[in-house]
């Protein structure tokens, strides 16, 4: 049976909305860092997470200013609750591994070597139909690396260098970002989709399947070996085969995927069907999760969708 979020601990999620956050971070408080979180659903994760009382959301992002404008406006007392969102001063731009090593050394010194919370959403999505005319047209070879450099391989090195703060945290999570665009049926190939899903598959070999995605789009033969015509969907792919590794390679941390619908953001131009804050809803609440001590139920290395636990074939 798919896993769901008990109705208890939503409704309890709920009410801890409106209760008043803390505007400044203190060290009884969970720190929660997440990247690309200046604007669309990362600002909204930071936003419902920020809101909780016992966590200070870290605002992770390219543009520092971006970030600073993002981080002021969510601390805006709203309503009945505050949102204790902080910038992370320094940029992290998962194309520059300076960058990530930068963000992670401040973190370090800044917060007690201690994250609580890691929620890998920043992404870029290559010429969206929505966008055509608007943005300069890249062809899908030149797409592929890319794509794959900053989605996939961007997102492993934010992850390498904050796991060592991860696990001095509690109840360490990281909630990686990803999309129905990567689900296991894009692959034509039953031996590529054997690979993904074995239980044996490794980071390395993992990162050798995603290069080789990159070099058959590249040579022109990735439709004939069994890849999908989309880079952005294979990143996810990886997104969501990583996760499952890591699940298993770090028991003690809960480890999960997420897939937050098709949002409106300028990815695709705000064309979307879902509002960023409801997006945003399930990785939240894989950030607050209580564990399952008994371990009766696995609570990692899954992939979720709208509160409830997903297949990876979307096939429920």
């Amino acid at each position: 049976m798919a896993r769901r979020f008990v109705v208890g601990t939503a409704a309890c999620l709920l009410l801890a909305l409106m209760v008043p956050a803390a505007a400044a971070f203190s060290a009884s408080k969970k720190l929660a860092l997440i990247t690309g979180g200046n604007k669309g659903i990362g600002k909204e994760i930071a936003r419902r997470i920020g809101t909780e009382p016992d966590f200070t959301a870290l605002i992770a992002c390219r543009d520092v200013e971006l970030g600073r404008k993002a981080a002021k406006d969510l601390r805006r007392e709203n309503g009945e609750y505050l949102c204790d969102a902080v910038i992370l001063p320094v940029p992290l731009d998962l194309d520059d591994a300076d960058s990530i090593a930068g963000a992670a050394k401040w973190v370090e010194k800044e917060y007690g070597g201690v994250l609580d919370v890691l929620v890998n959403n920043a992404a870029v999505c290559f010429n969206d139909p929505t966008l055509y005319g608007r943005v300069e047209y890249t062809p899908f070879e030149k797409q592929a690396g890319i794509t794959i450099r900053t989605n996939y391989f961007g997102t492993l090195g934010v992850t390498e260098a904050f796991l060592p703060m991860l696990k001095k945290a509690e109840s360490p999570r990281i909630i990686n970002v990803a999309s129905a665009a990567g689900r296991l049926t894009i692959l034509r190939s039953q031996e590529l989709a054997d690979e993904f899903t074995s239980d044996d598959l490794t980071i390395p070999r993992l990162s050798e399947l995603m290069q080789q995605f990159v070099s058959d789009v590249e040579g022109g033969t990735h439709a004939q070996k069994g890849w999908p015509n989309t880079g952005y969907g294979v990143s996810k792919l990886g997104i969501i085969a990583l996760t499952r590794i890591l699940a298993r390679e770090y028991p003690e941390m809960m480890i999960n995927s997420a897939d937050p619908g098709y949002c409106r953001t300028d990815q695709n131009d705000n064309q979307g069907t879902v509002d960023p804050a409801d997006g945003a809803y399930t990785p939240y609440l894989l950030a607050l999760m209580e564990r399952d001590e008994e371990g009766e139920e696995a609570d990692s290395g899954l992939h979720f969708y709208e509160e409830g636990e997903m297949p990876w074939t979307y096939q429920r």
